[in-house]
């Protein structure tokens, strides 16, 4: 009886088209057109985070379908049959979950197969967040059913959404500078992420915990009769908030970097061109237009004898060797490296191949010079005789007088200079402009 019950849900009801926008949604979330395709768990973190969107809209779903025996005037009728609470809310509460999850999982699918063909890269657990997402997205759908049969409103599906929204956005607003771990109990959230994150395992387990929890609490108070069996309802989430409280890490390892994906790989034969483990597919691509850059930066005494991708978010300071190049690299989404609008041996060569950083980030002055003295640098090291077109107009100007000044100067005295600012680089310092066209 209940697998019928079940199937005359499935079929009349609105959770399959809920789960279907559900799908879709998480996918428009996912996807993002600019991201490599070959990042396994960069994807699933990603899908993850879109809880902030699809933890409210579970939460109205359930709301919307539980009002129905309210809108249909049967709730007396329905209510005083002998069934158990229990057995009466299985089909409903199942299928809704169901279509739930089964919509979050499925908007993962293109993102993960794009992965599957592109990737060379694969970490172990990449799964879990999707898991606990998906629990995220039950608890939801079965908290919205009790609230929407305990407040059967027209109001109440749209009112949740709002809520819920302020529900997971409020808390990073208001204490996110906090580092409080407890902002992870906020469906989504795993704190500063990149593309080399992975969630800690404690983050995993507490995030579960805690939406389980939900989950049983949420159950309790949809099947309860009683005022007293109401009241112990709330006992799973407050066991859960607890042993979420003590498994869930620091926010600031929530969510470390993987170190097997931060790991080099390089090319054979020298210089050595070496990427992360989890670029290696495009490597060959770097290969040959690194090695040219190095030739050229070979004019400059203690030249450096590699290029190395650069991990770092760009703009900070790194420590970086005077041997290697850190190149910040980032990849489109077709595979092909980003080198800027020029070509990735002009972007080696700008900074005479130093990594950029000496400024805060909000100091445009500092950076419009900094900018200046690397791009000029660049210039010099080609032969080229102005910057292009397409640099900012201040960064333009001031790069092209540096040239001219550089190039009045002797020639021993001009390769001083570059490698003068080349040493200002590597310790990131924001003088480099002063440097390259002052003695």
């Amino acid at each position: 009886m209940s697998h019928r019950i079940a199937w005359i849900e499935l079929r009349r009801s609105a959770a399959p088209w809920v789960g279907a926008f559900v799908a879709a949604l998480a996918w428009a979330l996912t996807t993002d057109p600019e991201r490599w395709d070959g990042l396994w768990m960069a994807t699933a973190v990603v899908h993850h985070d879109s809880l902030w969107m699809l933890w409210p809209l579970a939460l109205a779903a359930g709301a919307w379908q539980g009002r129905r025996d309210h809108a249909a005037r049967m709730t007396e009728l329905v209510t005083s049959t002998p069934r158990p609470g229990a057995a009466r809310m299985a089909p409903p509460a199942v299928v809704l979950v169901g279509c739930l999850v089964g919509g979050y999982t499925l908007g993962l699918f293109d993102g993960l197969g794009r992965a599957a063909l592109t990737a060379s890269y694969q970490p172990a657990g990449w799964y879990w967040p999707v898991l606990v997402g998906a629990l995220g997205v039950a608890a939801a759908g079965v908290l919205g059913l009790w609230l929407g049969r305990l407040m059967p409103s027209l109001l109440t599906a749209p009112l949740l959404v709002i809520g819920g929204l302020v529900l997971v956005a409020g808390p990073q607003l208001l204490w996110e500078e906090t580092g409080s771990r407890a902002l992870l109990l906020t469906p989504g959230y795993l704190g500063s992420t990149d593309e080399y994150s992975a969630p800690d395992w404690r983050a995993n387990v507490g995030q579960a915990v805690w939406f389980l929890a939900l989950l049983g609490t949420g159950w309790a108070l949809l099947v309860a009769g009683r005022r007293r069996t109401r009241l112990l309802a709330v006992l799973p989430a407050a066991v859960g908030l607890a042993v979420s409280l003590s498994v869930l890490p620091p926010l600031d390892r929530a969510a470390p970097r993987d170190p097997r994906a931060v790991e080099l790989v390089c090319a054979d034969g020298e210089p050595r061109v070496c990427v992360t483990r989890l670029y290696e597919p495009v490597l060959p691509q770097l290969v040959e237009p690194a090695r040219r850059a190095l030739t050229v930066l070979g004019r400059l005494p203690h030249p450096p004898t590699a290029v190395i991708q650069e991990p770092g978010r760009y703009g900070t300071h790194v420590a970086q060797r005077r041997d290697t190049v850190h190149l910040n690299m980032t990849v489109f989404s077709d595979g092909t490296i980003s080198s800027g609008p020029g070509s990735i041996e002009e972007a080696i060569l700008d900074g005479a191949g130093t990594w950029a950083c000496g400024a805060a980030d909000d100091d445009t002055d500092a950076w419009t010079r900094i900018d200046a003295a690397r791009v000029a640098a660049g210039l010099w090291l080609r032969g080229a005789d102005a910057a292009p077109e397409h640099t900012w107009a201040p960064v333009r100007e001031l790069a092209d007088q540096a040239l001219t000044t550089l190039r009045t100067l002797p020639v021993e005295v001009q390769v001083a200079r570059v490698a003068a600012m080349r040493d200002a680089a590597l310790d990131c310092r924001p003088d480099l402009y002063d440097v390259l066209t002052t003695t």
